[in-house]
């Protein structure tokens, strides 16, 4: 920590320091790894629940009557073939089949199996998210077919993200009469709403091939931003949609195969045929579109511009101040470059960028016009991303300092205190450096890394701080080491019955302690380096504490 942020300060932190151990976040593990291994939080709101995506779920549901059991793969793989075919998979067969299942993902005749699933947590229970999953009409149950990604969620518990469509079976006759299912959807994904419990679908301004959107953020008057194609440039592709509809040109394939592998086509290549834009979707308290606002951006192509754009709208206040990511020219050149978009009305505005700038994105923003994000610059001959705060007020960008010089950092969210959550590259070694989430205090100018926070003995490492509510609770990614487990959750064991340890990602809570203290980890190791070197140290964090307590209660965040 530089001396700057505390040398002026230290003669109060006297005062905030407690001679005692300690710590000032507790760790609290999402209900979810009964679920599956590992999971990511995305959002937090004032309740304190969380968004999180569950990564490859256990006990996926096996739809046998899409198994061919006469493939060569099944024939030489399962070792009980017989009992396979009667829908009985032993753990190890079970194992097989469903990798054979997950490598054929996107094959029109096999089974399709969410990657990731959506879940709305808190400390003690969890519910899933379906989007746009179809329900099996034999078993009444849902597929478990669409993944989704829950990305936000506003302080009445609605949340957004983007959910592939369910899949369903179509069976068709070829002209060999052969009888083919094929399993298909009928647009590729979309972004979703989830209002009082009914998920709704955010539509493109284009829907050719069913289109593309992505929802990221909803604020307090159901405002929802995120992206969207807008426009379909390649003369080509709509072409191909168009010949579909015709059974010449498709050949002898369903329509809806047709259209799926284009919608598929567009997915992948996106960049390349279709304009995509910042969107706005106001929805009413039903969750029923009442207007899609298509934003701006930086640049203004001509009419006779037939270059393929992409901006993006990732957050949004309460005041819809939206912001994002535009392109933009670099340094005043002809050069096109990703530059942080700020969306205020018709207007659209960025930071102010140094000469060290490439790139930079704008990844949250608070209510009182305040927005974070990262900028990719040059650091002593290498590129690395620098988290910024932007007062949208007064026109101002600062580049705090993180952990050190040449720190990569990204900043994530800013609640409406001026706490600032994020990652950042911790330790100044070469070769791949470790993350760890931090927090800073913009109005005070004081950055921590949270793993100081914690207790000594925590066995979790927080790599990354995702959200922070207006009470200062954190909604971060954690490493701990766990058991091993299988496809069904249970723990693997060696021939000799032991246990094996492995890394799990997982989504955590960092609650604040009432009255905690920093535990002083060297307390017992070196007293001298812990009266001397490192009470400045010490000092800062005590200090940092107060400074948490006293904006909690203090300084309530003000209309703009």
């Amino acid at each position: 920590m530089k001396k700057r942020h505390i040398t002026t300060l230290l003669s109060a932190s006297l005062i905030v320091i407690p001679m005692v151990e300690g710590a000032q976040y507790r760790v609290v593990e999402l209900p979810l790894a009964s679920l599956a291994g590992n999971s990511f939080p995305s959002a937090i709101n004032a309740a304190g629940t969380i968004s999180v995506n569950l990564q490859n779920q256990y006990n996926p549901t096996i739809d046998f009557t899409l198994l061919d059991f006469d493939s060569e793969p099944l024939l030489s793989y399962l070792t009980d073939i017989e009992s396979a075919k009667g829908w009985d998979l032993n753990d190890s067969d079970y194992t097989y089949v469903y990798s054979y299942i997950m490598a054929n993902s996107g094959n029109q005749t096999f089974q399709q199996i969410a990657t990731y699933n959506g879940y709305l947590a808190d400390e003690s229970s969890s519910e899933l998210l379906h989007g746009f999953d179809t329900i099996d009409n034999t078993s009444g149950e849902y597929r478990n077919s669409a993944t989704l990604m829950v990305r936000g969620l506003n302080d009445f518990g609605n949340a957004v993200g983007l959910s592939q469509d369910g899949f369903y079976t179509l069976s068709y006759v070829t002209d060999d009469v052969v009888d083919v299912t094929y399993v298909l959807n009928d647009f590729y994904s979309r972004g979703f709403a989830l209002i009082e419990g009914k998920t709704v679908g955010l539509l493109p301004p284009d829907t050719t091939a069913g289109g593309l959107s992505d929802a990221y953020d909803i604020n307090t008057s159901n405002q929802v931003v995120g992206v969207a194609t807008t426009e379909m440039v390649s003369s080509s592709f709509q072409t191909s949609v168009e010949a579909c509809s015709d059974p010449e040109q498709r050949g002898d394939i369903p329509e809806a195969s047709c259209l799926r592998s284009l919608s598929v086509e567009l997915n992948n290549n996106v960049g390349s045929i279709a304009q995509r834009r910042g969107i706005i979707w106001q929805l009413d308290e039903k969750g029923n579109t009442t207007e899609t606002l298509q934003l701006g951006m930086l640049i203004s192509p001509d009419s006779t511009d037939s270059s393929i754009y992409s901006s993006s709208a990732v957050a949004i206040n309460d005041y819809g101040v939206a912001v994002g990511a535009s392109p933009a020219f670099y340094a005043d050149t002809g050069s096109l470059t990703t530059a942080a978009a700020f969306y205020i009305n018709d207007e659209v505005l960025t930071i102010n960028p140094d000469d060290e700038n490439f790139s930079s994105v704008a990844t949250d923003v608070n209510n009182d016009n305040v927005a974070v994000g990262y900028a990719t610059k040059s650091i002593s001959g290498l590129t690395k991303t620098k988290f910024f705060v932007h007062d949208i007020n007064t026109d101002l960008t600062s580049f705090p300092e993180d952990f050190f010089a040449s720190s990569g950092s990204v900043a994530n969210s800013i609640n409406n205190q001026g706490m600032v959550v994020g990652y950042g590259e911790s330790e100044a070694v070469s070769g791949t450096r470790r993350t760890e989430g931090f927090l800073y205090d913009y109005r005070n100018n004081l950055f921590v890394g949270l793993n100081s926070l914690l207790e000594c003995n925590s066995p979790y490492t927080i790599s990354q701080a995702n959200a922070i509510n207006d009470d200062n609770e954190i909604a971060a990614t954690a490493l701990v080491t766990g058991p091993a487990r299988d496809i069904t959750g249970a723990i693997i064991l060696d021939d000799l019955g032991a246990e094996t340890e492995v890394d799990y990602v997982v989504a955590v809570k960092l609650v604040p302690i009432s009255g905690g203290s920093i535990d002083n980890c060297d307390a017992y190791e070196e007293e001298v380096v812990r009266q001397g070197a490192s009470f400045t140290w010490l000092a800062f964090l005590g200090l940092f504490v107060g400074v948490l307590r006293f904006r909690q209660q203090a300084n309530k965040p003000t209309n703009p």
